[in-house]
């Protein structure tokens, strides 16, 4: 079991602020990882969705693309698992990397 935990690892993506019935394609090193259809903000959590995808143990590309907003953004994820928080703010999406220990409703 060690062995097959040191193959993949998990990684948490929060999609928050700004997303409006928006279809988010999430790949891993340039290959899709899920397709999610519709997803909308909370206004009163200021959060959409939340997912998890494997990665590498070695670490690799996670690629978010809101696809019927033509926007897409790629950030390089190493080490332990971490999380992920990707807004869209000022027509732009925005990825930041966090720790993997924040609280998330």
């Amino acid at each position: 079991m060690l062995e097959e935990e040191a193959i993949m690892r998990e990684l948490l993506i929060v999609f928050q602020e700004g997303f409006e019935e928006a279809n988010i394609t999430v790949t891993v090193n340039g290959k899709e990882a899920r397709r999610d259809l519709g997803v909308s903000t909370n206004p009163i959590l200021g959060i959409a969705s939340e997912v998890s995808v494997e990665l590498p143990a070695k670490g690799a590309q996670v690629g978010v693309e809101v696809t019927n907003r033509g926007l897409k953004a790629i950030t390089k994820v190493s080490g332990k698992p971490k999380s992920v928080f990707v807004s869209i703010a000022d027509g732009r999406l925005v990825m930041m990397e966090g720790t993997g220990r924040e609280a998330v409703l």
